[in-house]
């Protein structure tokens, strides 16, 4: 019992069990042997709103910056696609099949009302569509880059220069090791894990100003 407890709450004992089921059809399919994964998941914790942002953002953008596709409703397999899609449906009459329905409940955008709501992620989703719609122009190649005058409601709401949020939208993966927060809690979820060293620490403090 006290294996099976430690495998439920294990992340590496799932993603395990998850990719040796997914490299055994693939390698049935295609009629071959070995890894189906390039390379072991990485796990990491979002102590703040800014990390989950960046990570959101991160995510979601992953099709266009691999170019992929051109456009974020078209994005495969992305929240940000489905949420883009939910937020059509309901402009429709209620008519429509159960077919059209999502099969997962992805978390909503509460906005203002997140005091009232027990879940929800605390801003509203045309902010995030307009910080999403911002930061995929600015990155792509044959952009300059420029910062729009007028930034984002949600980088002024919580205090993040534009030019330190392009660059985590872009490589968060590279700046952080397995937790991303403020500063001071990263040190403290690492010091509770029994680790003594975070990573990002330069670019940690671009992304969360004093």
């Amino acid at each position: 019992m006290t294996e099976w407890q430690q495998r439920l709450g294990s992340i590496s004992w799932f993603m395990r069990c998850l990719n040796e089921e997914i490299a055994r059809k693939a390698n049935k399919e295609d009629q071959c042997k070995g890894a189906f994964w390039e390379g072991r998941f990485k796990s990491q914790a979002l102590l703040d709103e800014q990390a989950l942002l960046s990570c959101m953002m991160y995510v979601d953008l992953n099709p266009i910056r691999a170019g992929i596709t051109p456009s974020l409703d078209q994005s495969d397999f992305t929240s940000i696609q489905q949420r883009i899609r939910e937020h059509h449906q309901t402009k429709i009459p209620t008519q429509q099949s159960s077919s059209n329905t999502s099969r997962f409940q992805l978390l909503p955008f509460v906005s203002a009302e997140h005091q009232a709501k027990k879940v929800g992620i605390n801003f509203a989703f045309a902010d995030y569509l307009e910080l999403i719609d911002w930061t995929g122009r600015c990155i792509r190649n044959d952009k300059k880059g420029f910062i729009a005058p007028n930034h984002p409601k949600i980088l002024q709401q919580i205090g993040i220069t534009a030019d330190a949020w392009l660059e985590h939208s872009e490589q968060f993966m590279e700046h952080y090791a397995n937790v991303s927060g403020k500063w001071s809690r990263m040190c403290a979820f690492k010091q509770h894990a029994g680790g003594h060293w975070c990573k990002g620490k330069s670019a940690n403090h671009q992304l969360h100003p004093s």
